[in-house]
């Protein structure tokens, strides 16, 4: 009988081998070596990194492993393995581990599940990962608990007009200051999906976070800063190659939830910030990027995503696939457009590639709502925008170790065009990720799909790192101004407020150390009128403004089993 056991074991322990997985959105180090690998021209540059999660076996089939191991013998690949004669085969996910503590108020970018609270929080994961032919199917769920303390949501002695003032940021996004007022312990399906993989497309049910744009620190539309939500997609797995170029792309169903949360734990002024409907969204979109073969290592593409209470759907084939309707509101109707609870993004994003130069530029332009009609569009093109920049340099000073600089500028704050049609009504001038007939606002149970900026804001930041490998050393200097669009409302209706502003400075350093991939940050934050407000003085603007310091400690860790 024991003998038996032994030889069923072994024979089980020899089925767990690695194929087929995708890295996830915000697993530690693999995602951003391989694209500085890229970089420095070390891999292939068809693959465009404007879509997340990675399935390495199709996107850089240099790899054999999924989790790079080959990587340091320099991507060669294993001549005894045949995994496509597998029929059906069992491996074990690694084991992740992400812990974060805030000493003073809520700081969060970009960690999935991880909410923006004040505190020491865990999110862990494990699974496994079953391959049955072309089906695949992982099994990676998650375990989270935040302590989700106690801090200031809102300045004490601001007078009524702050507050009413702030409706106009607030009424058309699901943004929760504060997730409740107790502990948080929830059990999450996190990065699973099954999958059908049918040569460079990918047909599957999923609750991955997705990514898509060419931003290394945010995207416009959709990033791991939200947990990920239930979705279909149709997706490619590698550039699909033409006589004119490659494409790659993504088509996606989703289901959106709320929070159902108050935006001050508290309750206080609910009346007039207003609760959200407890309908759920449909959630739609079409990306496409297009690598052009007469200009090579250029991609360039656009997105329209849609939102949309279930209760106001249509049953037609338009309620379903509204990316097919015309961009204007003109096209479908003005009235009838007006009356449907339906909020549109449309994005254009482009990455050009230097490898001889180790260098890379990259942009996202978004913008929200629908225009009224063409000219309206070529007018108003600033309307509830947002845009992002960034490039990224690498030198390559001796044999052992590889210099870099990254900038990145992310734009959420309305621009000047906005005071034109804010006029009296609460709804006029609303931004990028607010809308007052859906108004969750691109949101996922209370966080941003987007940028880690929120509501709105501007983020400024610039990393200078030394490289060898996995490893990274590299600092990180910050300014984010925060909720701008409410400042420069509330500022020009005479209320006085300042401008809020965290200047941030981060210390990183990630590696792989045999089966263990580790990231840690830590992160101190100079924060100026915490809230846009000063609590030194209510009638005046005072000339020390009211400032707080803030500890974000990070680390990322996985376990390759």
């Amino acid at each position: 009988m024991k003998k038996r056991f032994k030889l069923l074991l072994t024979t089980f322990l020899l089925a767990f081998q690695s194929m087929a997985q995708n890295i996830p959105v915000g697993f530690p180090v693999l995602n951003d070596y391989l694209r500085r690998e890229q970089v420095l021209g070390n891999l292939n540059s068809d693959f465009s990194f404007i879509y997340k999660p990675i399935l390495t076996e199709k996107a850089f089939p240099e790899f054999s492993n999924p989790y790079l191991n080959d990587s340091i013998q320099g991507y060669q690949l294993d001549p005894n393995s045949n995994l496509k004669s597998k029929k059906f085969a069992v491996s074990l996910l690694p084991i992740q581990m992400i812990s974060m503590y805030n000493t003073n108020h809520p700081y969060n970018w970009g960690y999935g599940a991880i909410l923006p609270a004040k505190g020491f929080q865990t999110l862990i994961s494990g699974g496994i990962h079953l391959k049955w032919g072309k089906l695949s199917a992982q099994l990676y769920p998650q375990f989270h608990y935040t302590q989700n303390l106690e801090f200031e949501e809102y300045p004490g002695n601001a007078p009524y007009q702050y507050f009413q003032y702030l409706r106009r940021s607030i009424n058309g996004i699901d943004q929760p200051v504060r997730f409740g007022q107790d502990p948080i312990t929830r059990l999450l399906p996190g990065n699973s999906n099954i999958s059908l993989n049918l040569g460079g497309i990918a047909l599957g049910l999923s609750t991955e976070n997705l990514w898509i744009g060419p931003g290394q620190n945010n995207s416009l539309l959709m990033s791991n800063n939200a947990e990920g939500f239930l979705h279909f997609k149709l997706n490619t797995t590698r550039p699909l190659k033409t006589f004119a170029g490659n494409f790659e792309g993504i088509y996606w169903v989703g289901k959106l939830e709320g929070s159902d949360l108050p935006h001050f734990s508290d309750g206080r002024y609910d009346s007039l910030l207003s609760l959200k409907e407890e309908d759920w969204r449909y959630f739609t979109g079409l990306s496409i990027s297009y690598s052009p073969i007469f200009i090579p290592n250029l991609y360039i593409g656009a997105t329209r995503a849609f939102q949309v209470y279930r209760g106001d759907m249509r049953n037609n084939f338009r309620a379903f696939f509204p990316f097919f309707a015309p961009l204007p509101k003109e096209g479908e109707g003005l009235v009838e457009n007006a009356e449907l609870r339906e909020d549109q993004n449309v994005g254009v994003f482009g990455r050009y590639l230097i490898p001889k130069a180790n260098f890379e530029f990259y942009f996202e332009y978004s913008r929200n709502d629908h225009p009224f009609n063409w000219r309206d569009l070529i007018l108003n093109i600033e309307h509830s925008r947002g845009y992002l920049l960034g490039f990224t340099k690498y030198i390559l000073i001796d044999t052992k170790y590889t210099y870099g600089v990254t900038a990145e500028m992310t734009q959420t704050k309305f621009s000047i065009n906005n005071t034109i049609r804010w006029g009296e009504g609460i709804n006029n001038g609303l931004g990028l990720y607010d809308n007052y007939q859906v108004k969750h606002g691109f949101t996922y149970k209370g966080e941003n799909l987007g940028a880690g900026t929120g509501v709105s804001g501007n983020e400024y930041s610039i990393k200078i790192g030394r490289y060898k490998k996995f490893e990274e050393i590299s600092i990180n200097l910050e300014r984010v101004e925060r909720q701008p669009n409410y400042y420069y409302y509330a500022l020009g209706r005479g209320l006085n407020v300042e401008k809020w502003v965290d200047y941030n400075f981060t210390l990183h350093y990630k590696n792989n150390f045999n089966r263990v991939i580790l990231s840690s940050s830590v992160t101190s934050m100079f924060v100026n009128n915490y809230n846009n407000w000063n609590n030194s003085n209510i009638e005046v603007f005072s000339g020390n403004p009211d400032k707080k310091i803030n500890i974000n400690l990070m680390i990322n860790i996985a376990y390759k089993l």
